[in-house]
């Protein structure tokens, strides 16, 4: 039996009736470890865009709206999520009668708004009729770009010098145990210059990892970057990394090299 139409409210203005190349997230699309997700979907971020995105994964909706999390360039996006609290009470309720019981489409809307560490938010709930029609789209790498997991960034070597460089050494000791360990292999690396004074840029593509081993590399490397060293059992706080690109150079001073 179904279950009697919602009455609509008003929808508000940012609210549109269609949405289209909208992206999915869904559990098959990212990983977990500790309290950081890797969300591996790769997605061209223009600051200057609104995307729309629907999750139908265990995400906190809270940690999507993070500035420096979550697709960290995108300043503007809907978030569409299915109303579980609702479903759940449904299929509780159909359980406990013994007859099918047909749900309401029913989902929660947000705008997230992030401009530097300032996050602004406005939501709606539709449940029955009155949600916008979407179409989805699969994203895919953009020709001419390379998608990064992780990016070692070295200023200069001098004036004034950049603390990573008195590091640096340590770097090729721990993508050799990181390959040991984890029984991988860190392949298609680029160095790219970024100034006069030693400054570049080492991107990690992470080729041929899945998710979980991208993850872990993640993490692995933000640890060798800390100070306390000591602290072997450390947890960065729950985060969402994603995947980033980033234009090819193929001449000139900002030339990418391939160190692996």
């Amino acid at each position: 039996m179904p279950v009697q139409s919602a009455t609509a409210l008003p929808s508000p203005q940012w609210l549109a009736k269609t949405y289209k190349h909208v992206i999915m997230i869904e559990d098959e699309h990212m990983v977990k470890l500790g309290e950081n997700y890797l969300i591996d979907i790769p997605i061209q971020e223009k600051p200057d865009s609104t995307y729309v995105f629907f999750l139908n994964a265990g995400i906190p909706v809270e940690q999507l709206k993070k500035p420096s999390s979550f697709y960290p360039f995108i300043n503007e996006f809907i978030l569409i999520v299915p109303d579980r609290k609702y479903y759940k009470i449904i299929a509780e309720e159909a359980s406990k009668q013994g007859i099918q019981i047909e749900p309401l489409v029913t989902n929660n809307y947000y705008h997230i708004i992030r401009n530097g560490g300032e996050v602004k938010t406005d939501s709606t709930h539709i449940s029955g009729n009155g949600h916008p029609h979407i179409s989805y789209t699969e994203p895919e790498v953009p020709k001419g770009m390379l998608q990064v997991y992780y990016t070692d960034s070295y200023g200069s070597v001098c004036c004034p010098r950049d603390p990573k460089w008195d590091t640096k050494q340590d770097d090729a000791s721990f993508i050799k145990e990181f390959e040991k360990n984890k029984k991988v292999k860190i392949a298609d690396t680029y160095q790219q210059n970024n100034g006069k004074e030693g400054e570049h840029a080492i991107y990690y593509t992470l080729s041929g990892l899945t998710s979980l081993q991208r993850l872990d590399f993640i993490l692995e490397k933000q640890y060798q970057r800390t100070v306390n060293k000591e602290a072997k059992d450390i947890q960065f706080s729950g985060r969402i990394f994603t995947p980033y690109s980033v234009k090819i150079e193929k001449e000139g001073f900002r030339k990418m090299i391939k160190v692996n």
